[in-house]
């Protein structure tokens, strides 16, 4: 399965220079706890609602004249969405990411995958193997 088939295709992105205010608004009304930071459609950068917690509000800085680029995580991991699945979760194994913007053979932002969706899909898959092995089990 590829990265594709499971990542959410409709992420939320913002360019560098929009305040952190303007993002906050955004997540407000998407309903979402990350903005992936683009430049012509490529990631260069992620801002989180944690990101604007601890380092705009903690700091005191003003939301509404301080840009994203300034506070946000500058070159995020990607993974590519032709990726299979096993080869990505190999590759954040270890990482302390919990949102990766993926993208496409030109590096353009397509999508975004969560922990949570990784989660979700191998519980669903466990639960298919759990399915098949109760079916061959013998009975007493």
């Amino acid at each position: 399965m590829a990265v594709y088939e499971c990542c959410q295709m409709n992420v939320v992105s913002a360019p560098p220079n929009a305040t952190v205010m303007d993002v906050v608004q955004l997540m407000d009304k998407k309903n979402v706890g990350c903005v992936v930071i683009t430049e012509k459609k490529k990631p260069v950068g992620i801002i989180t609602d944690r990101d604007v917690v601890l380092r705009v509000v903690a700091k005191e800085y003003d939301p509404r004249t301080i840009t994203v680029n300034e506070v946000m995580t500058g070159n995020p991991m990607v993974l590519s969405g032709d990726m299979g699945l096993f080869d990505a979760l190999r590759s954040i194994r270890g990482k302390t990411f919990r949102r990766i913007p993926v993208i496409d053979a030109k590096g353009r932002l397509k999508g975004i995958i969560t922990l949570d969706d990784l989660m979700r899909l191998l519980v669903k898959e466990l639960s298919c193997v759990s399915t098949v092995l109760e079916g061959q089990a013998p009975t007493f």
